[in-house]
Parts: C-alpha cells; sequence; structure tokens
C-alpha cells in the first residue's frame, strides 16, 4: 500500500524531542509511530486478523485506486 498520511508538524517536533530526550535508549521515530498506531488500533479492537476480512481488502482496493 503507497499511502502515506501527513503527520502534525508539532507531532513531528515531539517524537524527535522524545527520541533525543533520553541518549540510552534511541528509539527510531518510525518504530515510535507504529508502536502508537498498533496501541490505538488494539484499543479500536482491530487487530491483524480483521485485515483479511472482505471489508478491509474492498476498502483497500478502492483506496489504492485513488492513489
Amino acid at each position: 500500500m503507497s499511502y502515506s498520511p501527513k503527520i502534525k508538524p508539532e507531532l513531528v517536533r515531539k517524537l524527535y524531542l522524545l527520541k533525543h530526550s533520553d541518549e540510552s535508549s534511541r528509539v527510531p521515530m518510525t518504530r515510535m509511530v507504529n508502536e502508537a498506531v498498533e496501541e490505538y488500533l488494539e484499543r479500536k479492537g482491530i487487530n491483524e486478523s480483521d485485515e483479511n476480512s472482505k471489508g478491509y481488502r474492498e476498502n483497500n482496493r478502492i483506496s489504492n485506486r485513488h492513489n
């Protein structure tokens, strides 16, 4: 999938500051974002098996057509 959402610049700045706040645990910003999105989806009750559902595939097909 080639969808690349725009992240608010102020959120990127906060992630950057967080990344550099603790020299001992430099976690890449992409990993932080992926972790945050995964936690959000879990709270919403969406898990990996939902990706295999017909609705997900249909929405993905439509969204890919518009990108």
